[in-house]
């Protein structure tokens, strides 16, 4: 008799709480969701002020300045001369140098990867690429004033810092980040495409050609992540452009980029020469943003 009573009292509190853990399920759920609303939200306002902060602030330089003088070739803040071209000049010629070198020597590596993705070497190559990756630009600058300088040197003559310094130790860093990106999406790709590659033995040309076709997404978002880390870059161009302010004439001469320029020359500018490096930073995002777009609506045809 007891254990019917028990039975039915079980029974009777199972019925009365069966909505109410699910009601508790939904309230938890909600509670997660505002709160990840809360945190993008955030992200997004950080980012937001990030991207116009320097926009709003360079406002004066734009008004003030014309035209004809931010375009210039002469940057002597001190006589009210603020020519862009030449940073920015600099900053362009070392990404077109830098970025053919890093997608190539990115792709061919991700091949390798993916051929001997069975050997125990594999997981041990990608562990070493992700701590590449995370090491700071910095220690990458120091090892190449010591061993890449020295060899461009010695090689083709001048004092080492120059654009092939710097497009060589640019390559050095950034070609990890570029072999991931290429592996992991190659992987993806084999999902479907092994047995087709199998089957006829493709080359590595045809491979490559296949991969572009079926995965123009990761082809052209890595090629665009690749060319705005190049073009943010700072501390490796730093230490080994030599950072004068001129064209360069050919890859040993020396050179500045933007960003080089900014951090260079922002801890003691003030008044209008501090407007124009806003202005810098406002370019450099303004050419960013021009190429996520462009890859965004690349994306939308594909």
């Amino acid at each position: 008799m007891t254990d019917v009573v028990n039975t039915i009292k079980v029974s009777s509190i199972l019925k009365h709480n069966r909505f109410i853990v699910p009601r508790t399920l939904f309230n938890t759920t909600k509670e997660n969701l505002s709160g990840m609303k809360f945190i993008v939200l955030l992200l997004v306002l950080i980012l937001v002020f990030m991207l116009v902060y320097p926009l709003v602030s360079s406002i004066d330089f734009f008004m003030e300045i014309p035209l004809s003088n931010w375009v210039s070739l002469d940057w002597y803040p001190d006589e009210d001369y603020y020519g862009m071209m030449v940073p920015l000049t600099g900053s362009l010629l070392l990404v077109l140098v830098t970025l053919p070198l890093a997608l190539l020597a990115g792709w061919v590596l991700s091949l390798q990867l993916v051929d001997n993705r069975k050997s125990w070497l594999n997981p041990a190559t990608v562990a070493v690429l992700e701590v590449w990756i995370s090491l700071p630009s910095v220690i990458i600058g120091v090892w190449a004033i010591i061993e890449i300088i020295p060899m461009v040197r010695e090689t083709f003559g001048g004092n080492g810092y120059s654009l092939l310094a710097s497009a060589i130790g640019l390559t050095i860093f950034i070609t990890p980040t570029c072999t991931l990106l290429f592996y992991r999406s190659y992987l993806t790709h084999l999902d479907q495409f092994q047995g087709l590659e199998n089957s006829f033995q493709m080359s590595t040309l045809s491979r490559s050609e296949l991969f572009i076709k079926s995965q123009p997404t990761a082809v052209i978002g890595t090629i665009n992540y690749i060319f705005c880390r190049l073009f943010g870059e700072t501390m490796v161009v730093l230490m080994l452009s030599g950072n004068s302010l001129q064209v360069p004439g050919d890859f040993l001469d020396s050179f500045r980029t933007l960003t080089a320029n900014i951090a260079l020359e922002m801890s003691y500018a003030g008044g209008m020469h501090e407007t124009a490096l806003f202005a810098m930073a406002s370019i450099a995002i303004v050419l960013i943003l021009i190429v996520l777009l462009a890859q965004y609506k690349r994306l939308i045809h594909v």
